[in-house]
């Protein structure tokens, strides 16, 4: 009897998640793999979790199901994914929203390093200003005098409290002295709708979610947060431009649970690759007004740790910190 109690104990080491029978990487992915994302359905993140998936089950050879976890601002899908287990079929395309910002604003039930680890970035998305059309402001000068006028009395619309969009006008809002009232929505493109319905008179959003309401001419762009004019919008000047230091960008990468085995990461890191690679996605992500800005894991926990170190910073100076 002791004889297989041993072997059972000794059997079960080989079962239990992690390295074993259950997670082979030499037979990863037997089944489809789940792509989830923080935010509303018909989103930004979301349109870009479709366009991943569309690619990425031509190189692993298995189909990829994309599924919407909005709420608590990225936290809902944060907590799916923390819950699963750590082989490779359930994965998250991050933002800095809730990967970055959201630990230094709200307080998290787990450290965001302790559970999850980059597989791959796979874009960036500009940041841009907008206001409502109809609304008199023509210039980013017009509308910084009007709020200096009437502090906190103009209202933006934002996809989250922790959207990097939000920290971006924030920043914004610091350098050029004046004072906003923040609307968090759930999701840009609730929020655009929002602005160009005329309810809200601001918007501060990642091109790919103003731009229909751009070319619809419900939205006027007043300003990005690049260094370089966005191509979308080649009339509109850049915050550099105006001589304002708020440089922003959102990243979209994919992440995995934290213990997932090294070679079924290798595995999907090498898909996303060939997907960042393919001229159909790029083309693909530029018609949703997203650039391929692929980085590898190693690569982009270099950059992570650099970001968060200023973006917590940020969060200090305009005091946005949670007590």
């Amino acid at each position: 009897m002791k004889r297989f109690f041993s072997l059972a104990a000794i059997f079960s080491v080989f079962i239990w998640p992690g390295i074993g029978i259950a997670d082979d990487p030499t037979k990863f992915p037997e089944r489809p793999i789940t792509l989830t994302g923080g935010y509303a359905a018909g989103g930004s993140t979301d349109l870009v979790c479709r366009a991943i998936a569309s690619y990425a089950q031509k190189f692993s050879g298995q189909p990829w199901v994309v599924v919407p976890k909005p709420g608590g601002a990225g936290l809902v899908s944060l907590q799916n994914l923390a819950s699963a287990k750590p082989d490779g079929y359930t994965l998250h395309l991050g933002r800095p929203a809730e990967r970055s910002i959201g630990p230094l604003i709200e307080k998290y039930p787990f450290k965001v390093e302790n559970e999850f680890i980059p597989v791959a970035q796979m874009g960036i998305d500009p940041i841009v200003f907008s206001v409502n059309a109809d609304l008199p402001w023509k210039t980013i000068e017009e509308f910084v005098a009007a709020a200096k006028k009437e502090p906190e009395k103009i209202k933006f619309a934002v996809s989250s409290p922790t959207a990097t969009t939000r920290l971006a006008l924030e920043k914004f809002c610091y350098e050029a002295g004046i004072k906003l009232t923040a609307v968090p929505f759930k999701g840009g493109t609730p929020a655009a709708i929002a602005v160009a319905g005329g309810h809200i008179p601001a918007l501060t959003s990642m091109v790919s979610e103003v731009l229909p309401q751009q070319r619809g001419g419900k939205v006027r762009v007043l300003l990005s947060f690049t260094e370089k004019r966005v191509k979308e919008f080649p009339d509109t000047p850049t915050a550099a431009e105006k001589k304002y230091k708020v440089t922003f960008g959102t990243w979209l990468t994919v992440f995995a649970k934290k213990g997932t085995p090294e070679g079924i990461l290798k595995k999907i890191e090498s898909w996303m690759k060939s997907t960042a690679e393919e001229k159909e996605f790029i083309s693909a992500m530029e018609k949703l007004g997203s650039h391929v800005d692929y980085l590898s894991s190693q690569d982009f926990i270099k950059y992570w740790a650099e970001e968060k170190r200023w973006m917590e910073e940020i969060v200090t100076v305009v005091g946005l910190r949670t007590p």
